[in-house]
């Protein structure tokens, strides 16, 4: 009897914060997990079914020679995709706002997401179809003038997601996107570098009035169950978890 395809999932941004939870939970929940990212991470490299590639993946030749380097195990597709590589650049006046640093985060945000898609879409098709699961921010509305520049990327990205839900529809391919509000991060707790239990989340959310800052733990958790969804299950939608009004 042959054995059953191995269930891949690509992962981007997984050498710290969300990305690093999404891969850990894939891998718990027996996924073999293609780990893409600039700087690597050597702790998830150890369980078995963790694949740690570097890559820039603003270079749509570095994402191709990882995409092939692990060819072996996506030869029968790939069942989800996590598009969450990005950077958020220093809160900055609006009118003092550099283009070069507006144009720095597209490359970085949008680049990365467009050459990941472009990469990964046919292996989703080979498979039967999947998902592409859009890691965004409800700074995208554009309330936070400040941080006009990461809203901005972000805005692109929800576009980028809901023309994935309609040009791979007929391949079985659902996209969605999820905002996850605040997340103790090191990208939003400078010098944070281990998890934060709920309890001092609580404490923190209850003291600062914060909006609902949670674990990458928790996020990853519902990242993963959207990327499970089926091929006839919701797309081009955004999952707000933030408690700001999209």
């Amino acid at each position: 009897m042959a054995a059953e395809p191995t269930r891949a999932v690509v992962v981007s941004g997984t050498s710290s914060g969300i990305g690093a939870a999404v891969a850990a939970e894939f891998l718990r929940r027996g996924y073999t997990v293609v780990g893409l990212s600039r700087r690597g991470n050597p702790g998830l490299a150890e369980p078995s079914g963790y694949l740690d590639r570097v890559a820039d993946l603003r270079d749509p030749d570095a994402v191709r020679a990882a995409l092939r380097s692990v060819a072996d195990v996506t030869a029968h597709g790939v069942r989800a995709v996590v598009l969450n590589a990005g950077v958020a650049p220093d809160p900055v006046d609006l009118i003092k706002t550099e283009w070069q640093v507006v144009a720095d985060t597209y490359e970085t945000n949008i680049r990365t997401a467009l050459n990941l898609v472009q990469e990964t879409a046919p292996l989703l098709a080979r498979g039967g179809g999947g998902s592409l699961t859009f890691v965004g921010a409800s700074l995208a509305n554009g309330y936070q003038p400040d941080r006009w520049a990461y809203a901005a990327s972000k805005a692109a990205l929800t576009t980028l997601m809901r023309a994935c839900s309609v040009e791979f529809a007929d391949d079985g391919i659902v996209a969605n996107e999820v905002r996850p509000g605040p997340v103790a991060t090191a990208m939003t707790m400078t010098g944070l570098d281990a998890e934060v239990n709920e309890q001092i989340l609580r404490a923190v959310n209850a003291g600062f009035g914060t909006d609902w800052l949670k674990s990458a733990r928790t996020v990853a958790q519902w990242i993963v169950a959207l990327a499970e969804f089926p091929s006839n299950g919701p797309t081009g939608q955004v999952f707000n978890y933030s408690r700001k009004v999209l």
